[in-house]
């Protein structure tokens, strides 16, 4: 449970002796410092751990003294306790407490086919996803695989997709080259 980092095998003696005999709790370890983020890298464990004797308590519940209510039977009465379980909501404190998230509806994908030939031909006019989004109350994604867009607006985007490839280096202007022609051939089924 204290773990020693850092020092060597005579020196640890030394400290432990030390420790045994003091009365000072030693600092605790809550996590392996990392050299590098622990929340992106948390799979490259390079721990720079400083110097000196530290408590460093194993990833288990809480409090060992208390048994999480799952492995309670239950008829117990350590189940329903205030006492046992201090971590409980009172149910009127709950009803007072600000809401976290909205409750999210499902969405409802199912329209019949004049719905759908409406929304393509309002989308191929020019009407913004928002206008439609509210009419036919349906989300941005279901325009999306429902209906292409209009002509104007891949113009647009041709034109912006050109722009950008003039910026382009030789290598990402091949790599581009190169995912074309695998989608052709993906097309092709070669």
């Amino acid at each position: 449970m204290f773990k020693l980092y850092g020092k060597s095998s005579i020196q640890s003696l030394n400290l432990t002796s030390i420790r045994l005999n003091s009365t000072k709790i030693p600092p605790k370890l809550p996590i392996t410092p990392n050299k590098y983020n622990a929340k992106s890298s948390g799979f490259n464990l390079k721990p720079i751990l400083p110097n000196g004797l530290y408590y460093h308590p194993s990833p288990s519940s809480l409090n060992c003294e208390i048994t999480p209510k799952g492995f309670l039977p239950d008829l117990d009465p350590r189940k329903s306790s205030p006492l046992y379980y201090p971590e409980t909501y009172k149910q009127e404190i709950i009803n007072y407490m600000p809401i976290i998230s909205k409750a999210r509806t499902p969405i409802n994908y199912s329209m019949d086919a004049e719905s759908i030939s409406e929304l393509q031909n309002l989308r191929s006019k020019g009407v913004s996803r928002r206008e439609l989004r509210e009419k036919f109350n349906v989300s941005d994604f279901f325009i999306n695989i429902s209906t292409k867009p209009s002509d104007l607006t891949t113009i647009k985007e041709n034109k912006k997709l050109k722009k950008a490839s003039k910026r382009w280096s030789l290598g990402t202007r091949r790599a581009k080259e190169y995912k074309e022609k695998l989608h052709t051939l993906y097309e092709k089924d070669i």
